[in-house]
């Protein structure tokens, strides 16, 4: 049996093994994108089935190799969460097919395995692990932007309420006004609607600067200075999981540089140990 494990283990940690999983997950990729186009999947249909179903049991024979390496402790493969995000992805791809709309959802999220990627790509792991540890400290961006949202929301209604309902109708409304202004796509159009007044000789009277101060500076404090807190957030939150990461190799390359030399030390103790059998057998000839 523990000849078993070890073998599971060899196959998992090759590069080659690695390698072939990572070609398999891009070929899904690659094969999800074409049955969206609705001729080529109806005239390959059967392959498509055919090379689906080899790319799922492949998934489930690493899964269960993984699971076969942790030896006599199998649940040890549950510790790490990217083991975790792939045993329910593959799950996923797992529900049986059928005629109901209840099931051709769940058949749908097989393009989840498309991110089976990240575990493969440090890099990526690296990034996601910054996005997750930044969402406690985006919680309190979340909030001040929330803030400003409701502040500018408000004063939006009383002062452009009466003469721009369209935008600034209501709360909701307004709020929707704001957000697209946050994205700079088109605030122009919104602001000149108040500054602007009649044309007198061909030419655009300015009716208040009040409007330009009210866009400028929402547009000031959320677009620029609160979306820099995200991007500050991120940042500082990719440090620390490269750190994570760095730390994590380490102890890693430690670890398997200490079962060398176990191993080492356990190869010479049986050479040894054979030393002394052979001696002890020169004596009598009969002990084979």
């Amino acid at each position: 049996m523990n000849y078993i494990f070890k073998i599971a283990q060899i196959i998992t940690k090759s590069r080659t093994f690695n390698v072939y999983i990572f070609s398999l997950i891009t070929f899904s990729a690659i094969l999800i994108g074409i049955e969206t186009y609705p001729d080529m999947a109806s005239k390959y249909r059967d392959l498509i089935v055919f090379l689906d179903r080899f790319i799922i049991t492949c998934f489930v024979l690493e899964i269960g190799l993984k699971i076969i390496a942790k030896g006599k402790k199998p649940w040890l493969f549950f510790k790490d969460s990217w083991n975790v995000f792939d045993f329910l992805i593959v799950a996923v791809c797992l529900i049986p097919s059928d005629d109901t709309h209840f099931f051709a959802v769940f058949r749908i999220l097989r393009v989840l395995r498309i991110f089976r990627m990240i575990t493969f790509l440090p890099k990526l792991r690296l990034l996601i692990g910054a996005l997750l540890k930044s969402i406690p400290s985006m919680g309190y961006v979340v909030l001040l932007i929330a803030i400003l949202f409701y502040v500018y929301a408000i004063v939006g209604v009383f002062v452009f309420g009466a003469t721009d309902p369209l935008h600034f109708g209501d709360l909701h409304h307004t709020m929707v006004t704001l957000f697209k202004v946050l994205t700079l796509e088109g605030w122009t159009d919104i602001m000149n609607n108040h500054i602007l007044g009649p044309t007198i000789e061909g030419h655009l009277q300015i009716v208040s600067f009040w409007p330009f101060l009210y866009f400028a500076s929402f547009i000031l404090i959320g677009a620029m200075i609160i979306m820099n807190l995200f991007i500050g957030v991120i940042m500082n939150s990719m440090d620390e999981s490269q750190k994570e990461l760095t730390q994590e190799l380490r102890m890693m390359n430690y670890k398997d540089k200490n079962d060398e030399e176990l191993f080492k030390h356990l190869i010479s103790k049986l050479d040894e140990l054979r030393d002394e059998i052979q001696s002890l057998k020169k004596p009598n000839g009969n002990i084979r």
